[in-house]
């Protein structure tokens, strides 16, 4: 059974152990953060939606929809156990979603600019295969230290480098690749083998953006389950001030 769910309601438990929450936030009026979990299939997406007039919210689900519709069952049992058809297949979903978003856009002029950040995450055979845009983020929690698998594709971290001579990062929110905008260059993409024990917590910059990596780290070990971590970290994103949308995703290998 597909799980696609949004706002307050929180998915199952798959075999992985796995649970999902979005919420508004304290700021806020609605809420432009989507996630999935197919938990049948071992997939799980957030997305962050940019753009006015809710097309940020149009933007994100239609992303999210797209791309989990792309890993049919069909599709899932063509590449289980290759790592190259994953990880082809994942940039490709990323290519084919986005010009789904870029194309609706076209066509409305109402959408016109609507995009969004987007994570996905494949897990087989014991390895976790991320492919990501912006800066939602992926993260892995070995038990010692929270591990920032993803990197930012946004002005201020494209700023690393000048900030080293003495320059000044602006702009954290600008986003410099993401879903509904040509791309460069592919989606990046990351493999990871995963042991007995570790955890993967997806999220938008709501989250990552309000509560430290130290903290985020302390609530994935103390948490007893999924849900558990999920709705300490929403609470705890909202308790700091909660100025965007907040969404976790936490898979428990």
């Amino acid at each position: 059974m597909l799980q696609f769910l949004k706002k307050f309601f929180g998915a199952p438990q798959s075999s992985l152990g796995c649970f999902g929450r979005t919420d508004t936030g304290m700021v806020r009026k609605n809420n432009e953060d989507n996630f999935a979990i197919l938990v049948e299939r071992n997939l799980f997406v957030v997305a962050d939606g940019m753009g006015g007039h809710q097309a940020g919210e149009i933007a994100s689900r239609v992303a999210t929809e797209y791309l989990i519709n792309y890993f049919s069952a069909e599709k899932i049992r063509e590449i289980q156990g290759n790592p190259a058809a994953i990880q082809h297949g994942l940039i490709a979903s990323f290519y084919k979603t986005n010009d789904k978003v870029m194309g609706m856009a076209a066509e409305n002029q109402d959408l016109l600019g609507m995009g969004c950040t987007l994570v996905a995450c494949l897990i087989d055979s014991g390895v976790a295969s991320i492919c990501h845009v912006g800066d939602v983020r992926a993260y892995l929690d070995d038990g010692y230290i929270l591990k920032q698998l993803t990197t930012d594709h946004s002005l201020v971290a494209d700023q690393t480098l000048g900030l080293a001579d003495g320059g000044k990062a602006v702009g954290r929110n600008i986003i410099t690749r993401g879903i509904g905008f040509p791309f460069a260059e592919d989606p990046e993409f990351h493999r990871v083998p995963l042991s007995g024990g570790n955890k993967i917590l997806l999220c938008s910059d709501g989250l990552w953006g309000m509560v430290s990596d130290e903290e985020m780290h302390q609530t994935l070990e103390r948490s007893g389950s999924p849900e558990e971590a999920c709705d300490e970290l929403v609470r705890q994103a909202n308790a700091a001030g909660g100025k965007d949308n907040v969404t976790a995703v936490v898979v428990f290998c």
